[in-house]
């Protein structure tokens, strides 16, 4: 049963990806002189992106405070832990035009980069010497009201419990008054653990935004990403709970 979903849900999700770089691109094409931070193309990559998580109907989807997205300024920057590969797909169900920080060697794959640098997401040099480095790419979107999502634990959890936050993402928010927008998945580590591409048929999927943080009102760094830590931290062991219960 596992193998034979699995087999479903990847089959579709592919060809959902390849009508998605087509139309993408198209929309690239009649829009780039005008549309400086490629919204309207990813726009087309998140509608696509999202179809993952719709393609079985015995996966539950539980939308929760989405209504705290509309909190703060519209370019913010929005940060999740990190369970599975369907994380992202579950993220591009919300109602925002994120952009995506990721590693720059996956702008070099081919079609699945170029697709990345059609839709405007943002490349991250992993070796840089220092955080604020790192992320500088992301201050100008920000800024002009483009909201970036990262994830600060860095990789995917492999025991589907919340790892420490890499500082990066609060430097950023630090030395540019940024607001954080927390927003925790779970469920998703159940559905598609790490190194493996089966998937479970049946489960709950959640995807809950906390309340916005101001980088102000904190005196440095480490107080910033403790607060963040911990509030999501605390958000993940609720939202644990109810799956059990449900």
């Amino acid at each position: 049963m596992k193998i034979l979903v699995s087999i479903y849900i990847w089959f579709f999700y592919g060809l959902s990806f390849a009508f998605s770089i087509i139309f993408a691109f198209l929309v690239f094409l009649v829009t780039f002189p005008f549309d400086k931070h490629r919204k309207a193309p990813n726009a087309v990559m998140m509608t696509f992106g999202q179809s993952m998580v719709w393609l079985n109907p015995m996966w539950k989807i539980h939308h929760i405070n989405l209504d705290k997205l509309k909190k703060g300024p519209k370019g913010k920057l929005y940060v999740s832990n990190h369970q599975s590969f369907i994380d992202m797909p579950l993220l591009a169900t919300m109602p925002v035009n994120l952009k995506w920080l990721s590693k720059k060697e996956l702008f070099k794959i081919p079609v699945a980069g170029w697709l990345m640098k059609i839709c405007g997401h943002i490349s991250v040099d992993r070796q840089s010497k220092t955080a604020y480095k790192a992320l500088e790419n992301i201050v100008e979107p920000i800024k002009s009201g483009v909201s970036v999502m990262i994830f600060p634990e860095g990789t995917r959890s492999r025991i589907g419990k919340m790892k420490p936050f890499k500082k990066g993402a609060f430097y950023a928010a630090k030395d540019n008054d940024f607001v954080i927008q927390p927003v925790l998945v779970e469920g998703a580590y159940k559905l598609l653990p790490p190194d493996t591409w089966i998937m479970n048929p049946k489960g709950n999927l959640y995807i809950s935004a906390l309340d916005p943080v101001d980088s102000k009102d904190f005196d440095s760094v480490e107080s910033l990403l403790e607060h963040v830590h911990k509030i999501m931290l605390e958000e993940s062991l609720r939202l644990q709970a109810l799956d059990i219960q449900s």
